[in-house]
């Protein structure tokens, strides 16, 4: 009995290596990529969401360290800032990075002197991994 291709279909999604139905592994590490982003959507104020999120998924390494700055920056500011991400970018210069931007209610004093603290006990110890790529400032609210 001979049988005709047309009636052996392979589904597209069957991965033989996986032995099932699965999505494949990249389509997966992107759902994954874009959840965590989507995650950071609900704890910052995204400025220029569609260039942020490119930006992010271009350098997605800076993902986990958006997470931790949100803690860290809880941490040392408190409950009462808002904190904002913003996209900048200058084409001549051939330069772009994202900004953390914390808004708290402090006298300039006080807010210089957690900038400060922030930058001593959180950002002086990753700023090698983040390759000129992400930075934080603070404003007033």
């Amino acid at each position: 009995m001979q049988f005709s291709s047309q009636y052996i279909q392979i589904p597209t999604n069957y991965y033989p290596l996986y032995g099932s139905f699965v999505n494949p592994p990249e389509t997966s590490i992107f759902f994954d990529k874009q959840n965590k982003i989507t995650r950071l959507e609900n704890l910052y104020y995204f400025h220029n969401p569609d260039e942020i999120k490119r930006f992010l998924l271009t350098h997605d390494y800076l993902i986990e360290h958006l997470f931790e700055a949100y803690d860290q920056i809880r941490r040392i500011f408190g409950e009462n800032v808002e904190i904002h991400l913003e996209y900048t970018i200058d084409p001549e210069e051939d330069w772009d990075e994202l900004f953390i931007v914390i808004k708290s209610p402090y006298p300039a004093e006080k807010a210089v002197e957690l900038e400060r603290k922030l930058f001593d006990e959180w950002f002086v110890h990753i700023m090698d991994k983040l390759n000129n790529k992400l930075n934080f400032i603070e404003e007033p609210l």
